[in-house]
């Protein structure tokens, strides 16, 4: 079947009026040999192009303006600084810690090579050469692939809720890292001597969570200071986005350059700390039998999928912005390395600071712990060390500031581009009000995390909407791409926008060796999930008596607790709400037993780029909107 591509030419400076474009095309489908020739006649449109953005006209007058990045620098640097935020930072140093330091690399390099690049090599590809955002993109493939896009719009909407309570803590050491002595580096404003054992750990529990030791415990009730940095948080978030990709991406220029000047300072410092061979020993020495462990395995995988923030929507709305003929090959590679090296590089600088509170309080390095605050607590740590410490500080929490509000605006920008654009969700209202709407209903959610049992809800959402729905999105997508789509149509769509054909090492990964491996993780994790008992963290303080001796080598300030029934049904409920879109378009628009025998056998035709034979005839282009469609003998989608 063969289907003519759409055209849009490339627009120079310069030219006064915009290039001559036919009034009406008509898209023919073409059957297979031996079948009734069906044609399918398109609206007309008409396009005209203004000095790169491309707008559909209709009676009414313009209809919409397709956005682009301003150059490919700041595409590069928005993907860098989506993938590259606090999961690499904040998440990646504490699932190290929690799986057994070194013994957490091996698998989490594994899944990088087999799983996170293939991945983001896909979702940055597919976004590029379909011009969507990931719902309109995944169903141009397929209808019943919609349901893909709409469960990347959910688990977005779980990780914005929940990511912007993250950058309020930060901007609450921010404040107070302002101040000549900031108090986490002693103990002037309270009598309790556990704070004198573990004076950072003591803070980041005690005064900015105001933790209660049970998550059925609110304490008594938000904290308000936490209310004003999270709503302050979302002032930042919305000021970053709402202008579309022209301010994300002039926002990641310093946002994605700045925090590496800050961990290089940190790991300096670290390194040079007594007793930071102890946390770089245990970091570089793998507890080989943790590789045993299957949790240790999926921890990896979804660590990568979180880091390369896989499974989110927001690459491929990145990629939708980009011209056209541009080599994404290169760019996946560069984003993907970038981020693996961050990811060590925090390693480095948090192990190190805990290797020197495994020195200063003889606490065993795997029980030196602050669960989700464990940067926190490392960052806090070394900078009482330094001189001048309030400034060192402000500007390594400055730091996390920049790597969570990159992230966060990254991930809410991916998230507004499918609702507004795909899905038409807010009508014909300005972007700015439709972002300003989603801040404000997702900031009233975000009060959950304010209480004093905050902190936990939080482990809720970082822990059941990050984890199997991820997996059920990844191997959707790949197998989607691999065999739906079809991997030599997937190379002839690469060949088309970069010249190259895909590397073989991604055609085998992307069709055999990614969907295999995620199969099974996720076999192991719902058996797992199912025949084990969910827990959390929770802040027990200390035995002040011992603490005031100085004699409990092996005391902690928490201990971990069954989850109770209310928030496991709550956790399975996120799960669900994540991956009911995808089994709901998977039956109502389900492939037929023909189309699935087409895709085993590699035969589904889709007419990439120059390829076509169409009888439709268009201006010649530097950049071609391309569709897919079906060899049904049905279009299922118009040319953006």
């Amino acid at each position: 079947m063969n289907v003519g591509p759409l055209s849009m030419h490339k627009w120079e400076e310069g030219d006064n009026e915009a290039p001559a474009w036919p009034k009406s095309l008509s898209l023919v489908s073409q059957s297979e040999p031996g079948q009734e020739k069906m044609t399918k006649a398109k609206e007309s449109i008409d396009i005209e192009i203004r000095k790169g953005s491309l707008v559909e006209n209709g009676d009414d007058g313009p209809k919409e303006e397709v956005e682009a990045w301003g150059n490919k620098t700041q595409f590069i640097l928005a993907c860098i600084g989506l993938a590259v935020g606090l999961g690499n930072v904040w998440r990646f140093p504490y699932l190290l810690h929690k799986n057994g330091g070194g013994a957490f690399l091996i698998p989490y390099f594994i899944m990088l090579l087999v799983e996170g690049l293939p991945m983001m090599y896909v979702e940055m590809a597919i976004g590029q050469y379909f011009r969507g955002g990931s719902v309109v993109s995944w169903e141009k493939i397929h209808p019943s692939l919609k349901g893909v896009g709409l469960c990347c719009v959910v688990i977005s909407s779980f990780l914005c809720i929940y990511y912007v309570m993250v950058i309020a803590w930060i901007i609450n050491y921010l404040w107070v890292s302002l101040r000549p002595t900031p108090p986490y580096a002693g103990c002037d404003y309270t009598d309790d001597v556990c704070c004198t054992y573990d004076k950072t750990l003591y803070y980041w529990y005690a005064v900015v969570l105001k933790a209660t030791p049970s998550i059925d415990d609110t304490g008594n009730g938000p904290a308000w200071h936490l209310v004003i940095f999270l709503i302050l948080a979302w002032i930042v978030t919305y000021l970053c986005v709402f202008q579309g990709v022209k301010s994300t991406g002039k926002a990641a220029y310093f946002a994605a350059t700045f925090p590496y000047a800050c961990l290089i300072i940190l790991l300096i410092r670290g390194v040079t700390l007594e007793g930071a061979e102890i946390g770089l020993k245990a970091l570089f020495t793998p507890q080989w039998e943790r590789l045993a462990d299957p949790n240790v395995w999926i921890s990896a995988a979804t660590q990568t999928f979180f880091s390369l923030s896989l499974g989110f929507g927001a690459l491929v709305a990145f990629a939708s912005f980009m011209p056209y003929k541009n080599n994404i090959t290169h760019d996946a590679i560069l984003v993907a390395t970038v981020n693996s090296f961050t990811s060590v590089l925090a390693g480095l600088c948090i192990y190190s600071i805990l290797g020197f509170r495994s020195f200063k309080t003889g606490v065993s390095i795997d029980d030196v712990s602050a669960g989700s605050g464990l940067t926190f607590v490392a960052i806090t740590e070394a900078v009482t060390q330094m001189n001048g410490t309030p400034f060192f500080a402000f500007v390594f929490f400055f730091m996390l500031f920049n790597l969570g509000i990159s992230s966060q605006f990254g991930t809410l920008a991916g998230l507004v581009t499918p609702l507004y654009n795909d899905l038409k969700l807010f009508g014909k209202a300005r972007k700015e009000l439709c972002v300003a709407i989603l801040a404000i209903f997702f900031c009233l959610i975000g009060l959950l995390f304010t209480p004093g049992n905050g902190e936990y809800m939080l482990q809720l959402f970082n822990n059941f909407p990050v984890t199997m729905p991820l997996l059920v999105v990844g191997i959707t997508e790949i197998v989607a791409t691999g065999w739906i789509f079809g991997i030599d149509n997937f190379d002839k769509a690469i060949i088309d926008m970069t010249g190259a054909p895909c590397p073989l090492y991604f055609k085998i990964c992307i069709k055999y060796v990614s969907p295999a491996i995620m199969v099974v993780l996720l076999v192991w994790l719902m058996v797992n999930s199912i025949i084990s008992v969910d827990t959390y963290q929770a802040f027990v303080n200390c035995n002040p008596d011992d603490a005031a001796l100085n004699i409990n080598k092996t005391m902690m300030f928490t201990v971990d607790k069954p989850l109770p029934g209310w928030a496991r049904a709550v956790g399975g409920l996120m799960i669900v709400a994540c991956v009911l879109p995808i089994a709901v378009y998977g039956v109502w628009k389900h492939m037929t037993w023909e189309e699935i025998k087409q895709a085993i056998s590699g035969r589904r035709v889709y007419v990439i780029g120059e390829a076509s034979k169409s009888s439709v005839t268009v201006s010649p282009a530097d950049v071609k909107v391309n569709y897919a469609a079906h060899d049904d003998g049905n279009v299922y989608n118009n040319p953006i």
